[in-house]
């Protein structure tokens, strides 16, 4: 069976080592190549001997090989339009960070370039592919707790990205780089799963968000308030909420409410306590990330839309903006 041969751009972004070793772990897959471009150059070239990837300094010359079929691109978001441009122009397929771009113009422009050069384009949002979720959404779905009628959700509230060690963090405290902070940076992951859970796009939003907690350039967290199509109602919570010492590297909660039953999902990512000089948790299980590599591979072998398309992040950018311009107007936001 011929392994699809998988580039990375950049390391700039934390979730590339994650999802490096994910790819190179695959048995349909091969990481053959990485890029060194933006921050974290170090890290990448390291990444690349580790796995025994080609390295190359610049994406232009990784997307010039050949070998090349498809591209995990983790680089500073505003650079996100230039290069899944240039991948998809190369006939690349495409597994974009989220946010998917800075504007909906960009996302446009992404899209319609992937449109017309027949490549996969896919954004690899986390909380769809976790055992709980799944299976809360499959009890939703089968009407098992009635109609939805309200979720309560704590979605993707981490550290500041400052506590990584061994890693410049630095870019996502430009908003001219990163588009926003702590909300911007998680709240797309949330957005994804309740448009998911809910099979239904909000029409109104009400939220603030802000430099709550540590007086950064950019906000850390944010709460936004969304009115359904279908009549469901939704507080979501996402940022860098979480100090220093707490033993949570990441924290997902979700209360789902309908007409007959409550679901309650305390954490989405299995983990186990170490109790030593101090608590620590190991998140020994990630199917989420497997699960993203997977289907998207799959999206490019049986030439079929991977389950999250451009449209769909398209979509949750749309949301992510009017949650900041009703935080920045102090007005409720209509779709």
């Amino acid at each position: 069976m011929k392994k699809l041969n998988f580039g990375i751009i950049s390391y700039a972004h934390p979730h590339a080592l994650r999802y490096g070793q994910t790819i190179a772990e695959n048995r349909k897959a091969r990481l053959y190549a990485i890029s060194g471009d933006g921050a974290n150059s170090g890290v990448a070239k390291g990444e690349a001997k580790k796995h025994k990837a080609k390295f190359y300094k610049d994406y232009e010359s990784l997307l010039r090989d050949e070998n090349v079929d498809a591209v995990y691109v983790a680089i500073e978001t505003y650079r996100h339009k230039e290069i899944a441009i240039r991948a998809a122009e190369e006939g690349k397929h495409i597994l974009l960070e989220k946010p998917i771009a800075l504007t909906l113009e960009d996302a446009d422009e992404i899209i319609k370039t992937a449109e017309k050069n027949d490549v996969k384009l896919m954004v690899p949002f986390n909380p769809r592919f976790t055992s709980p979720l799944i299976k809360a959404k499959s009890m939703i779905d089968a009407g098992e707790i009635g109609n939805l009628e309200y979720i309560n959700a704590i979605s993707e509230y981490v550290k500041p990205p400052i506590y990584l060690q061994g890693l410049d963090m630095s870019w996502f405290f430009d908003v001219k780089k990163s588009g926003g902070g702590g909300f911007m940076d998680t709240a797309p992951h949330g957005i994804d799963s309740l448009l998911w859970l809910t099979g239904s796009m909000p029409k109104r939003i009400f939220a603030d968000i802000g430099s709550k907690i540590y007086g950064f350039p950019v906000d850390d967290v944010g709460t936004a308030f969304l009115e359904f199509e279908n009549g469901v109602m939704a507080i979501l919570s996402a940022g860098w909420g979480n100090p220093k010492g707490y033993p949570y590297g990441l924290e997902i909660k979700y209360y789902l409410v309908g007409k007959e039953g409550f679901l309650d999902v305390r954490t989405a990512y299995p983990d186990f306590a170490v109790y030593q000089d101090k608590t620590e948790r190991i998140y020994w299980e990630r199917p989420d990330v497997q699960g993203i590599v997977n289907t998207f591979i799959e999206s490019i072998l049986k030439d079929k839309e991977p389950p999250i398309t451009g449209k769909d992040a398209k979509n949750n950018l749309i949301i992510v903006l009017s949650a900041y311009e009703s935080s920045r107007t102090g007005k409720v936001v209509k779709l």
